[in-house]
């Protein structure tokens, strides 16, 4: 087994396959125990695209791309110089481009997946006339204040509530919101 991996050229093709699948299974892992992207070892290019999107930071020469290369250009050039017999040159030239796709569509997925992710910085202002639900009873005026659900941009917001009425408001109750108060952050309602 060891000949076959590390035995004539193949070292070409191991050591760097080994050496980005480690590093991506290291961020994988300590992704997965709360760490924040692994090792802070990200050394991006800095190049002026314009362009201010989400995931921009997994850029073509980010250590999560250079990773992926290492990994598709060592595992495909080493297959196909052990097992189509294409030679070295001919394995070499199948790995770069393998290892170039691999890159491309970690940065695209990658790219992608931020681009999924809503903003859900709402202004509370965005919150009247909209109608909701009393999540905790919304108590009598002046007595206190509950909680009321909304969906604001397609996008679930608790906030608490307060009204003018003399009866609480029981849960499950549709309300309308009448105003808010952003100093604060409560909304006041009246039954829908």
């Amino acid at each position: 087994m060891m000949n076959i991996l590390f035995g004539d050229l193949a070292p070409w093709f191991t050591a760097p396959a080994l050496l980005g699948t480690g590093f991506l299974m290291i961020q994988l892992v300590l992704g997965e125990i709360g760490g924040d992207g692994a090792v802070d070892l990200d050394f991006d290019l800095d190049v002026d695209l314009h362009a201010d999107h989400p995931g921009m930071e997994f850029g073509i020469l980010s250590i999560q791309s250079i990773s992926a290369f290492f990994m598709g250009y060592g595992w495909i050039g080493f297959a196909a110089y052990r097992f189509l017999s294409l030679g070295f040159t001919g394995a070499a030239v199948i790995g770069v481009v393998a290892g170039v796709g691999v890159a491309w569509l970690m940065v695209y997925l990658l790219r992608s997946f931020l681009k999924l992710q809503n903003n859900t910085n709402v202004s509370i202002s965005q919150a009247v006339g909209l109608v909701g639900e009393v999540y905790a009873t919304v108590p009598p005026a002046g007595q206190g204040k509950g909680e009321i659900i909304l969906v604001i941009n397609q996008s679930q917001h608790n906030y608490f509530a307060i009204q003018e009425c003399e009866e609480p408001i029981a849960t499950h109750t549709r309300v309308r919101v009448v105003r808010a108060d952003q100093a604060s952050n409560i909304i006041v309602v009246e039954p829908a």
